[in-house]
């Protein structure tokens, strides 16, 4: 069973985009989320780095410093945060408490690292004042005093996390020490309500520092080359998936740690999203891979399937069909050149068909050229025989002195049998020249009529018992025919001899000029009709229609021959039939006109 292209093409088209959209969707649910954090970190960590250059490099102010943290956030949502080496968040404004404390000591109290945590909202709801007594918790280093409580007769802060920014850099910082102070606020530094609102990504960012300085990673071994750090940090209250790079840089200034967090949740969100889209996007992209490979594969089989049609006829020698693909490509190409193979072929195969019929004709002519020779050959022989037995029998006669008295006689005989023998090579010569092809006739006009009452005043005028002959006028004498007036004389004569031949005494001759598309010449003899089965066959050379008719009715068997070749080289007709009471003979001439 033949398969259909249109339906392979179809299925290969569709298992293919099929396929391609499960590698589609296998891939994302696979590999999104690791090609999405592999781009980010790389993206994140070369910026970064380009900021940390430019931190380097540009001093910028506090207030540029707030503009492109917030710059770089904007651009590749991320959070930056600056320490310095004792784990201090640096912002435009310093925020800070000053307490006296009731030994006489100075204790200065930073609560930057507090601006983006919700610690601070409960550090302003104390309504702290200068001159107030406060209670302190925390640790204590070089001069920074990092708190973890502070009391009043407002209330009490507790900060929600006690890990500590204590960054492991080197062995060189002094250690946290532990310390509960009481005093008297005698300055104090607090960000105006609003100023600095909560932030999820900041506070994670925060927590994620507070992570580190407690853990063991030692980030003063880093080298250059290796920088960001970065590792996975995992908000415990959100359950954000984060990302955090870890930059620590040598300034002028000191040491300061540059912090920066990024998170990954967007993508998880994403694939979470994703994956209730895939059944429905699945089923969406299956019925349009269907339509599109229905619709390229009826495009692309189209001519296909034309092309074929039109080789199966070729195969079968049918040029009719002709393919109509005019796309501008290699089809096209191909269509083109089978339309011109068909085209080829058929011209090749009618001009074969055309010599091989003109090869048939030549043959079938050949054929009846060499039985007309054998005819003729026969016929001559059969001719030539009789009269030259009669000449030799009566020459012998003379010689041998029989019968002296007939002497005359004899001589007649043979002057009359020489005579016959040369009408009969005459008429051979003549007829075998006409059909030779090398022929032109010596075409003249010349009146019709005048050329009738002229052969009939020849052929029925010295003849003392000839039929009664009637000659029928129907156009005017004067009419001009044109052809060679010799040969048509000859047909006249030929045609005339033939009807007084067959016709008896006092039996009627009746010769009618008429015009239709051209002029036809009547010549009728009453007499005995020609046998249906022979009438094609006067024309033949030496045929006679009654073989058992004398020699002296005269004739070379060769007349109608002659008449037949004449009026063919006239490019006229000729019709013989069988009327009442006779035979009619008809042909035409072509009238004469000056045009």
């Amino acid at each position: 069973m033949k398969k259909s292209i249109v339906k392979k093409l179809f299925l290969s088209v569709t298992i293919l985009l099929v396929v391609f959209l499960a590698i589609v969707v296998v891939g994302q649910s696979l590999f999104l989320q690791s090609f999405y954090t592999t781009k980010k970190v790389s993206l994140v960590s070369n910026q970064l780095k380009t900021f940390v250059n430019e931190y380097k490099t540009e001093s910028w102010t506090s207030s540029q410093l707030e503009s492109e943290i917030a710059k770089f956030y904007n651009q590749y949502n991320t959070s930056v945060a600056i320490l310095d080496k004792n784990g201090i968040l640096k912002a435009e404004n310093n925020f800070d408490l000053t307490v006296l404390t009731n030994k006489g000591e100075k204790i200065y109290i930073p609560l930057n690292n507090l601006l983006y945590s919700n610690d601070l909202q409960q550090i302003l709801s104390l309504n702290l004042k200068k001159n107030e007594q406060v209670y302190i918790e925390g640790y204590i280093r070089a001069g920074y005093f990092l708190p973890t409580l502070i009391k009043t007769k407002n209330g009490i802060w507790e900060q929600s996390s006690t890990k500590q920014n204590e960054m492991n850099m080197s062995s060189d910082l002094d250690p946290l020490v532990k310390v509960q102070v009481s005093g008297k606020l005698i300055d104090l530094h607090l960000p105006l309500t609003n100023q600095y609102t909560y932030s999820a990504q900041m506070s994670s960012l925060m927590n994620a520092i507070a992570d580190l300085a407690n853990s063991d990673v030692n980030i003063g071994k880093y080298k250059e080359s290796q920088l960001p750090i970065t590792y996975d940090y995992l908000d415990k209250m959100s359950g954000t998936q984060n990302k955090v790079f870890v930059y620590p840089i040598h300034t002028i200034h000191g040491t300061d740690i540059i912090f920066a967090l990024t998170s990954l949740q967007p993508v998880n969100e994403a694939l979470f999203v994703l994956k209730g889209f895939y059944f429905y996007a699945f089923v969406i992209g299956l019925l349009l891979i269907i339509i599109i490979s229905f619709y390229f594969s009826k495009v692309i089989t189209k001519p296909l399937l034309k092309i074929n049609k039109a080789t199966n006829k070729l195969a079968q020698l049918d040029f009719s069909e002709k393919i109509d693909v005019r796309s501008n490509d290699e089809i096209g190409e191909i269509s083109k050149s089978i339309n011109s193979l068909s085209t080829r072929l058929e011209n090749t195969i009618s001009d074969l068909k055309t010599a091989n019929k003109k090869l048939l004709d030549d043959i079938e002519k050949e054929k009846q050229l060499e039985t007309i020779r054998k005819e003729f050959i026969s016929g001559v022989s059969h001719e030539l025989k009789t009269p030259l037995s009669v000449i030799q029998s009566y020459a012998e006669g003379i010689k041998d002195g029989l019968n002296q008295s007939k002497n005359d006689y004899y001589i007649t005989v043979i002057l009359e049998e020489t005579n016959r023998m040369n009408e009969l090579v005459k008429d051979m010569l003549d007829l075998s020249k006409m059909q030779s092809g090398t022929y032109h006739l010596q075409n003249t006009p010349f009146e019709i009529v005048r050329s009738i009452e002229q052969v009939c005043e020849l052929m029925f005028g010295h003849i003392t018992e000839s039929p009664i002959y009637q000659i029928n006028v129907q156009i005017p004498p004067h009419t001009l025919v044109e052809g060679e007036y010799r040969r048509i004389q000859q047909v006249l004569i030929n045609i005339l001899s033939n009807a007084i031949k067959y016709s008896e005494n006092e039996k009627k001759i009746t010769i009618t000029i008429s015009k239709k598309e051209e002029i036809e010449v009547s010549i009728f003899n009453e007499g005995p009709h020609i046998p249906e089965n022979q009438i094609e066959k006067i024309w033949d050379r030496f045929y006679r229609i009654d073989q058992s008719r004398t020699r002296e009715s005269g004739g070379t068997g060769l007349g109608l021959a002659i008449v037949k070749t004449i009026l063919d080289l006239h490019k006229s007709t000729i019709t013989v039939k069988n009327i009442e009471k006779g035979v009619e003979f008809l042909f035409t001439l072509k009238e004469y006109s000056e045009e």
